[in-house]
């Protein structure tokens, strides 16, 4: 393939694909691909790089040759057309989708319509892709949806039908767009934030958290909205989830904050990676209820690299309303863990990236974060350099364009817990937690870890670091809060079984699993595992901050959390905690021994408690936000 090119003309070309090739990290060779496609794009012999960047895409690793259907999509030659086509007819995953993706930047082609349409009736991430390419050629050649309407003229099965409906509505808006008067940034009254988080479940008390994907940024939400709306400049919060069962779509559940819930696929759990194909859906409702704003002062926060951020982002650009992105590497740096881990290589890319969108939520991570008004940066050293490494965002850089925000915790919930074991002994939640214990291990001091039930969340880790030390399994029980045990989904399921493989060599009674519980009552967990000589343990892959770390810390319990994202920064490690390699089973379980020996260390408790009243309220993290809207909302838009 190489032979096809002149090394002096071509030059750039060779190295950026040599770049690809040789790139040992997954996350760097996404940035590598870019820059391909950019030479791609001006190099000087188009019919010689479109030949030389097939035969990448037929002769290349995963990695390689989806990094060539990118850039053959920016190569000014009729061959790039016919491989991209050809690679949406034959359907084979990850690459029809990406072909589909690669084509929204080309001329519409006729002879492309019947692929991309076939491909947007087969569903799921592969069809939002080809649906996007679609409406995007719809703004240019208005004749295709002729076309479009002829692909489903014989069509007999009724959801077949509506999908086809519904991706022909969404080509005739792009086609003949509706026009919005740019709400005016001076207007009076309060901001209003919207704050989408479509998988998320958030209500009055929080008794969905911890279900499904349902996880800590749920449970910030729903602390932060009210903590919002207690400031002078904010007039309401909007809290955007998905509506399930019979919830209300529009629902106060605080002072100040409302949940609005859209209207998103079948009934029951849908994951993340499959929500990608009801973006039409998706960004129609966001888009009434943008519309329903205009004329106040309105911020759009966002912090998913999933489907409501995708809609919400190109709905504010159509509305004028401005942007706040809370910008992290991910999932570039859930591909190092993995790839660390041995989970994730070249070999095997194709299909990990066809079950969880790498390629493309690490592109939208970086168009959100350079088209946004407003970065909002997690406190960690690093982040800003990663931010550059890995997404390309020099904004991050920029005092006047991004300002760090740690997260914060309801302190108030911790004091009430702590103070009411005091005054009247365990809550029900810990006895009911206790009696599901066997007798003889109900005095041992527990291992306790909180979060969604999740491969990446590592409870099987820890289980399998406590059995593996006949010692230690003969000292502590584990308690695993989270995850919705009567019906879990596939991935809860999974973890069930990585657990219950864990513990095969373990004591009878080591492990215990509550399910999900609201916030009060993992407090009195909380409050209980510090009082009677536990640990907290979060043993993630990584965790970008940590909420319920911080929630242990403010209940004055040891922690154990992983040295790959934000912990790090806020825990004292050898003081109020340890920082580990939680990936690693061996690792964790030292670091669970180191831990156990500071439960005991005179003032621990007040100094982790002190930490986080002084910088880690979610009084505090309001305060900052707010100012952060203020300055979206006076600047011009990149609408």
């Amino acid at each position: 393939m190489i032979d096809s090119l002149q090394r002096g003309s071509d030059h750039d070309l060779l190295r950026a694909i040599d770049a690809v090739v040789t790139e040992p990290r997954l996350s760097l060779a996404l940035r590598r691909a870019d820059d391909l496609r950019t030479c791609a794009a001006h190099a000087p012999r188009p019919a010689a790089v479109a030949r030389c960047l097939a035969e990448v895409v037929r002769e290349g690793d995963d990695v390689s040759s989806l990094a060539a259907i990118h850039a053959i999509g920016a190569v000014a030659d009729p061959l790039a057309d016919s491989v991209l086509t050809e690679l949406v007819f034959d359907g084979s995953e990850p690459y029809a989708a990406h072909a589909a993706w690669s084509l929204a930047a080309r001329r519409p082609q006729s002879n492309g319509v019947a692929a991309l349409v076939q491909l947007a009736l087969a569903g799921g991430f592969p069809a939002m892709l080809a649906e996007r390419t679609l409406i995007e050629w719809a703004r240019n050649d208005s004749q295709l949806l002729a076309d479009v309407a002829g692909a489903g003229r014989n069509t007999t099965d009724w959801q077949t039908r509506q999908r086809l409906a519904r991706l022909y509505e969404a080509m005739r808006e792009a086609a003949s767009p509706m026009r919005f008067e740019r709400p005016s940034r001076d207007a009076e009254g309060g901001i209003v934030v919207v704050q989408p988080c479509v998988h998320a479940r958030v209500d009055r008390d929080g008794s969905t958290l911890g279900v499904g994907d349902s996880g800590g940024v749920a449970s910030l939400l729903r602390s932060l909205g009210p903590a919002l709306a207690g400031q002078a400049s904010v007039a309401e919060v909007v809290t955007v989830t998905r509506s399930t069962n019979s919830e209300p779509r529009d629902e106060l559940i605080a002072d100040g904050h409302r949940v609005v819930r859209l209207e998103i696929g079948p009934d029951g759990p849908l994951p993340s990676r499959e929500a990608w194909q009801y973006r039409i859906d998706v960004e129609r409702q966001l888009l009434a209820l943008g519309s329903s704003l205009l004329g106040r002062r309105v911020v759009w926060h966002l912090r998913m690299a999933d489907v409501g951020t995708l809609a919400a982002a190109a709905v504010a650009r159509r509305l004028g309303q401005p942007v706040v992105f809370t910008a992290v590497p991910d999932p570039h740096i859930v591909m190092d863990a993995l790839q660390d881990d041995g989970r994730l290589g070249r070999t095997r890319f194709g299909v990990e990236d066809a079950a969880h969108q790498y390629w493309f939520r690490a592109r939208l991570v970086e168009r959100v974060a350079r088209q946004a008004d407003h970065l909002v940066l997690l406190p960690r050293p690093t982040l800003r350099a990663e931010l550059h490494e890995l997404v390309g965002v020099e904004e991050a850089f920029d005092p006047a364009h991004a300002t760090d925000v740690p997260e914060g915790v309801d302190i108030a919930t911790a004091d009430r817990a702590r103070n009411a074991l005091h005054l009247h002994g365990p809550a029900a939640v810990v006895t009911d937690v206790l009696s599901s214990i066997p007798p003889e291990r109900r005095s041992l001091p527990w291992l306790l870890t909180v979060g969604r039930l999740h491969p990446s969340k590592g409870a099987h880790r820890l289980v399998a670091a406590v059995a593996g030390d006949a010692a230690l399994a003969d000292e502590v029980n584990v308690v695993i809060v989270g995850g919705n045990l009567a019906r879990p989904n596939a991935d809860e399921q999974s973890t069930l079984e990585r657990i219950r493989g864990a513990a095969r060599s373990a004591p009878a009674g080591l492990v215990t699993l509550t399910g999900n519980l609201p916030p009060a009552d993992v407090a009195a967990l909380l409050a209980h595992v510090a009082g009677n000589g536990g640990t907290y343990v979060c043993a993630s892959d990584k965790e970008e901050f940590g909420l319920a770390i911080v929630e242990a810390l403010a209940a004055g319990a040891v922690v154990v959390v992983p040295r790959r994202g934000g912990p790090q920064t806020y825990v004292a490690d050898g003081d109020t905690g340890v920082v580990c390699d939680t990936s690693s089973i061996d690792s964790l379980r030292d670091g669970v021994l180191r831990a156990r020996a500071l439960v005991q260390r005179e003032r621990r408790a007040a100094r982790a408690r002190e930490m986080v009243r002084s910088r880690l309220s979610i009084e505090q993290m309001a305060a900052t936000l707010t100012d952060v809207y203020r300055s979206a909302c006076s600047v011009p838009s990149h609408a």
